[in-house]
């Protein structure tokens, strides 16, 4: 055996050492002083001893690449690294990123005979064009698909010295991270989900984080991508200054990495296109039982991804400062409302279940709606937009076509706006029967309410704030406007 062939198989048996003892410490890295074994050359180089590359002594892999050609790191000596050292020290998203379809893109580009196509090579592996980059699978193997590095930066430095803060990799949950190659008339993702209000932070709650308000720790969880990102997906608590100091332009809404793992296949999605997972962080479908009580309509881990954070804030008809937050869609669509003692009180309206609860994606069967790609002036769908698309109501089988389910969207929404509109005229001026934040009668006027105008008005709140206009759950929302109906009788309006 040669010395070089001796020096490689010496520093993969020292490589495996330091593996070991990075593996038992925190996410941050490797000790000071720690090297770390850079991508393995199981193939691709000629062996000085007569073996032809195809693996240690030309034994294991075979070191051929899907398109043909050998496979080989000769040329892995710049600023990336490849996510197999990465692995050395973060060996469980390495595990799990490894199950995803990123770690496979330039296998499903060259599946399609576009495994030398310059135009998509940047995003299907890792530094295309840059120096240190991808070059081919005879050279730079290591750095083929979509790796750590495509979305937390070069890594040689930080395996050069992993405690020196200033070169750590980056976590940036921001949709420019995604939208560098989820963009364009193939992929227009990003360009979408930018026109939705996803994109958006609420002024108001703007104003409060960056003042250090109250806002951060209840109306941020679902305003603030940073803020849902630190609770929720990291665990850890935010302080009420943590944005203090920023600009508005340096907070984050919320962007795909809130409700997309990029690690790890999640199998949360109920019905992914063969062979994807769209790796959600929350269960696609859910269908709690209905319930009454407010701890149970404002607990998002009953819904859906959706669910998290369109959901009930916990206001009842008793509540007499504001009307019902407007994100009670996972609790029209499951047919409940919170009343304020259920050992005591009858529900307002009895809980009825949609009938577009069987859709096989919920929400995103008509909010997601995709289409791959057919031609430039048919660029594909990918629902970004969350704006409802018929085409859905249709393709799930719900609806005979896609026009015939707007003409029925149309009807019902129609038919509610007019029942909700008269529901308010009949009330009369809003002066007298408003919630406090709304103009309405101050805290002693609003004691004086009867019971009938609290329940009315919580009704038709309820049914508004919704969004849907009855589509969410068509009979449910009917019920609700009935019941509010009855009321004003009852109460001569």
């Amino acid at each position: 055996m040669t010395q070089t062939r001796l020096d490689r198989i010496m520093f993969r048996v020292i490589g495996v050492a330091i593996t070991a003892f990075c593996v038992t410490l925190s996410i941050g890295g490797c000790p000071t002083g720690a090297t770390v074994t850079p991508a393995p050359d199981d193939g691709g180089d000629v062996g000085t001893d007569g073996t032809d590359g195809t693996g240690t002594d030309g034994t294991g892999t075979d070191g051929t690449g899907t398109d043909g050609t050998t496979a080989g790191n000769s040329g892995v000596t710049g600023k990336f690294v490849g996510a197999a050292v990465c692995a050395q020290c973060h060996p469980t998203p390495h595990a799990e990123w490894s199950e995803t379809l990123h770690a496979e893109a330039l296998t499903t580009l060259e599946g399609i005979g576009q495994g030398s196509n310059t135009n998509c090579l940047p995003c299907h592996t890792v530094g295309f064009g840059q120096e240190g980059g991808f070059v081919d699978r005879a050279t730079t193997d290591a750095l083929a698909g979509v790796q750590c590095e495509n979305c937390h930066g070069a890594g040689a430095d930080h395996v050069d010295d992993p405690l020196n803060e200033a070169v750590r990799p980056v976590i940036d949950i921001s949709a420019q991270v995604c939208g560098a190659c989820h963009t364009g008339s193939h992929h227009p993702t990003f360009e979408q989900w930018e026109t939705a209000l996803h994109a958006q932070i609420n002024e108001t709650v703007t104003a409060d984080l960056l003042e250090g308000g109250s806002f951060v720790n209840n109306c941020g969880i679902c305003h603030s991508g940073d803020v849902f990102y630190r609770i929720n997906i990291r665990g850890e608590a935010v302080p009420e200054d943590a944005f203090v100091g920023l600009a508005a332009e340096d907070l984050t809404p919320v962007t795909c990495a809130i409700c997309h793992d990029p690690h790890a296949r999640t199998n949360n999605a109920a019905a992914p296109d063969a062979g994807r997972d769209f790796q959600l962080r929350f269960r696609q479908v859910a269908s709690p039982t209905p319930s009454n009580t407010v701890e149970d309509v404002t607990n998002p881990q009953r819904f859906n991804l959706c669910g998290q954070c369109h959901h009930d804030r916990g206001r009842t008809w008793e509540t007499t400062s504001r009307a019902p937050h407007h994100s009670n869609q996972a609790n029209v669509y499951a047919g409940e409302m919170a009343i304020p003692d259920p050992e005591t009180q009858q529900p307002l309206v009895l809980s009825r279940v949609s009938v577009h609860s069987f859709a096989v994606e919920q929400c995103a069967t008509c909010h997601l709606y995709r289409e791959d790609f057919q031609s430039e002036e048919a660029p594909a769908i990918s629902g970004h937009t969350f704006q409802v698309n018929t085409a859905g109501c249709a393709t799930s089988g719900c609806h005979p076509s896609s026009d015939q389910a707007a003409a029925a969207l149309t009807t019902l929404q129609g038919e509610v706006q007019a029942r909700l509109d008269n529901i308010a005229s009949r009330l009369g001026d809003p002066a007298t029967w408003e919630y406090v934040a709304s103009g309405g009668p101050d805290d002693d006027g609003q004691a004086e309410l009867s019971d009938e105008i609290k329940q009315i008005r919580f009704l038709y709140y309820y049914a508004l704030v919704d969004g849907s206009l009855g589509v969410h759950n068509p009979d449910y929302i009917r019920d609700i406007l009935e019941k509010a109906e009855s009321l004003l009788t009852q109460a001569g309006r």
